[in-house]
């Protein structure tokens, strides 16, 4: 494994969200122009779908632009080819190579990662566009914001859903914006020139008005925008959600694997923004916009958290949930075995005893109190007889980290309406050493990606799924079980597998045992 990606690139959703790429056709004619606000675009046909590459959404972000709010792209003359892709935000390189799990993330389409690398650099507001054609068509659009939390990854992975646009007739587009200590390192607290933090989120909002401004050129509705993220890009949809800024730029959000949206406090913020000051030698702000990008890359950097600046994010935004989201259909949900992607280093727990589970819960960083372990076990063990050890630790364990983040904020949005829809991924992948149905595992499958063959039903289920919410705002059509709106009781579900089924939830009953446990701990993040 460590060969080529370290666990943390795993566990934060790099990989999955970040690594992969789209490779245009050798040696293609002509390709299809598109007209934007800042000019002609040219880009290339593959899978049936016209693909349009990097092109740019916001001014470059060094120098003295860097932490600042997104300015306007430049506009160009003539035609500007977008066959290739832009830049990837400044963060620790992650080297690609064939490898089972990659090949699950890309749909077995590996060598169009490996054939098209992205430089890294920070001219890198940029977007991707694959639409079933230039045209006036006024079709769906699903943007997709990435994972990696939020220091690392890249939105070219959805630009391989080139067939799921054609077959689907949905406009899809896929970001990059600044990630890490030069997206979230909060300045406020340093120079009151820099109050307004978060310009990685700002970009985020700054990407949606391009599409709005410009979606139509390119054969979508303006008017029917919906968000779509895993893991670090379902917490981003969750603060989008909460952000005055981005009201009335989507109609519909789903938000798959997310964690619970916290923002950081301006004096924690500030702090680490001090300390990482004192360490590089830099007096004020202008230093550090001279310093090369590289000294903002790799770990323990500040601002990997957004800050809740008061002007750009408020503090704890889904207390209950914002208002800003009270208009939006929202589909939420998460996998059965969330952590086992982030245990790959520690292979104990793929071989756990019966007598061993009750203890690692409550050691591990979950908040579990060891007094109500055992119990919670025995709830669990009775409802899946079937499970083994490990099968039931790595069951809770992402029940108290991702899931309970995603029921926490369904609960809260289901108070308003219209409706929140609940799902559980459940597909063994049967990846090593045991993944199961592990973080970001349906992912590829929401873009039409099916990773084997055994996969092909549920993958058209899910694609399905999702482009009939970004049309109608509800998921249901005709190749897949009724899915009725989530409530407060937490029994509607649907839960997806080789045998997709929708119905009353049945960890809701042990799963309310653990977070009555977990009731007075914080919400876990592991990214």
């Amino acid at each position: 494994m460590s060969d080529f990606l370290d666990r943390r690139s795993f566990a934060s959703g790099a990989l999955a969200a970040g690594l992969l790429t789209a490779m245009p056709a050798a040696a293609a004619p002509p390709g299809p122009v598109a007209k934007t606000r800042q000019g002609h675009a040219r880009g290339f046909v593959r899978n049936g779908a016209a693909v349009f590459l990097g092109l740019r959404y916001g001014a470059d972000t060094s120098g003295a632009r860097r932490f600042r709010p997104p300015a306007p792209p430049p506009a160009w003359r003539g035609v500007r080819d977008a066959t290739k892709p832009g830049q990837r935000a400044p963060q620790s390189p992650s080297p690609v190579v064939r490898h089972p799990i990659v090949d699950y993330f890309a749909g077995n389409r590996t060598d169009e990662i490996i054939a098209m690398p992205e430089r890294i650099g920070e001219d890198c507001l940029v977007a991707n566009v694959v639409t079933p054609a230039v045209d006036r068509g006024r079709r769906p659009v699903m943007v997709y914001i990435h994972g990696g939390g939020f220091a690392s990854g890249t939105g070219l992975v959805a630009t391989l859903g080139d067939r799921f646009a054609v077959e689907e007739d949905v406009v899809l587009v896929t970001l990059n914006h600044r990630l890490g200590a030069l997206g979230y390192m909060y300045l406020g607290g340093v120079s009151s020139d820099f109050a307004v933090g978060n310009p990685g989120m700002l970009d985020l909002v700054a990407a949606l008005r391009w599409v709005r401004d410009n979606i139509a050129a390119f054969g979508g509705d303006p008017a029917k925008v919906t968000v779509f993220g895993e893991s670090g890009g379902g917490v981003k949809i969750g603060l989008l959600l909460g952000m005055p800024q981005a009201q009335g730029l989507f109609c519909g959000a789903i938000i798959q694997s997310g964690l619970y949206p916290d923002p950081v406090a301006p004096a924690e913020a500030t702090m680490r923004t001090r300390a990482f000051m004192d360490r590089v030698g830099a007096a004020d702000v202008a230093a550090l916009q001279t310093l090369p990008f590289e000294k903002f890359v790799g770990p323990n950097m500040p601002g990997n958290l957004p800050v809740a600046d008061a002007r750009s994010l408020a503090p704890n935004p889904w207390a209950k949930a914002p208002e800003t989201a009270a208009s939006i259909p929202l589909v939420i949900g998460y996998c059965k075995d969330e952590l086992t992607l982030f245990a790959l280093a520690r292979p104990d727990l793929f071989k756990l005893a019966w007598p061993d589970v009750a203890g690692r819960l409550s050691a591990d960083d979950l908040g579990v109190p060891a007094d109500a372990a055992e119990a919670i076990v025995a709830a669990y063990r009775a409802a899946f007889p079937h499970d083994t050890p490990s099968d039931s630790y790595f069951r809770i364990s992402s029940d108290a980290s991702f899931g309970r983040a995603m029921v926490t904020m369904a609960d809260r949005k289901a108070k308003q309406r219209p409706p929140v829809y609940f799902y559980r991924m459940e597909l063994d992948t049967k990846l090593p050493p045991g993944l199961r149905a592990m973080h970001t595992a349906e992912l590829p499958l929401t873009i039409g990606l099916s990773p084997r063959p055994e996969a092909d039903a549920l993958t058209k289920q899910i694609s399905g799924a999702w482009a009939a919410f970004a049309r109608t705002g509800n998921p249901n059509h005709a190749a897949m079980p009724m899915w009725r709106p989530y409530d407060t009781s937490g029994a509607e579900c649907m839960i997806f597998d080789r045998s997709v089924r929708s119905g009353p939830d049945p960890q809701a009953a042990p799963r309310a045992l653990l977070y009555a446990a977990l009731a007075n701990r914080k919400q876990y993040n592991p990214l």
